[in-house]
């Protein structure tokens, strides 16, 4: 089995390293910057929103039934919070009386969180891009995915990130070095805590005006993800990969992680002191025979 596990491993590697071109779901707006190979392409634009389309009725009647402000909830397709105790963090800050902010949020369970006189809207599916679309939502509270973040700030709207697992740490902490959200922990918050950073950033114009900033960097591309992918594809087949490929990919293990220049620099960092505390013992071992010698001809 562990046989197995190493061949698999081992054959991953090499279809690995003979792979022509290399597209990662990565982006300088949403992302930290990151340095490429010739044959490597950062294409997380690819899932870049769209302008938004029209919302169902029942959900523009919510919106449109109040000024206040709109907080969109959502953590993703495929994962779901049904644990008790953070649900009621969650419908505590929602429903408290200092809040001056409506909700849609995206939940299996529609009767988990009381309607509040209507200030709370609970749906099994949103039209998440639709309302990140929507001028009248203005916060968008997420698990980190970086689809969602993507579309966030492809609409300017600032974030709160509960990051769980996977690449959602990595997108929160990166979303949050850009000035536009605050990353929360999802195992210990208070729903003091999450109303505070609500207010946070409905008041601070910096997330928002961070937001702005980022969105401008993801739309201002001359050419779409979908293209810059199609252009590579064509170099390719006319020209073939061997100019872009890295001669990494010819280095054998050792060579690769540089165990003989790390053996040279361990033999030196050893062999230095060595060299010096022998010359300074002989040193000292001379000029102690040559006192001892003197010694004994003045007895003499």
């Amino acid at each position: 089995m562990v046989f197995m596990s190493v061949y698999t491993v081992r054959l991953l590697v090499e279809y690995m390293m003979q792979a022509s071109l290399w597209f990662f779901l990565e982006d300088i707006s949403v992302g930290y910057a990151l340095p490429q190979m010739p044959n490597t392409a950062a294409i997380g634009d690819i899932m870049a929103g769209r302008p938004g389309q029209a919302l169902s009725r029942d959900l523009e009647d919510f919106l449109s039934s109040s000024n206040e402000e709109v907080v969109l909830v959502s953590f993703g397709s495929y994962f779901n919070i049904d644990i008790p105790e953070i649900v009621q963090k969650f419908c505590n800050a929602f429903t408290d009386s200092r809040n001056r902010f409506r909700v849609i949020w995206k939940m299996k369970d529609t009767n988990v969180c009381p309607s509040n006189y209507g200030r709370i809207k609970l749906m099994s599916w949103i039209q998440q891009n639709d309302l990140l679309a929507d001028h009248r939502v203005q916060i968008f509270i997420s698990h980190g995915g970086l689809n969602s973040i993507v579309e966030s700030v492809y609409h300017a709207k600032p974030l709160i990130i509960f990051p769980m697992f996977g690449d959602q740490p990595m997108n929160a902490a990166a979303a949050e070095s850009k000035g536009l959200a605050i990353q929360m922990d999802i195992s210990d918050f208070s729903s003091e805590m999450l109303l505070f950073n609500i207010e946070k950033l409905l008041n601070d114009p910096t997330y928002k005006r961070n937001a702005h900033l980022s969105s401008a960097i993801l739309r201002d591309r001359p050419h779409t993800a979908a293209q810059r992918v199609s252009a590579m594809i064509d170099h390719v087949i006319k020209y073939g990969d061997q100019h872009l490929r890295t001669g990494a990919f010819e280095l054998s293990t050792a060579q690769f992680f540089m165990f003989d220049v790390f053996a040279v620099i361990l033999t030196t960092c050893i062999g230095v002191p060595l060299v010096v505390t022998l010359a300074c013992y002989c040193v000292c071992r001379a000029y102690y025979r040559r006192c001892c010698k003197r010694s004994k001809l003045k007895e003499a």
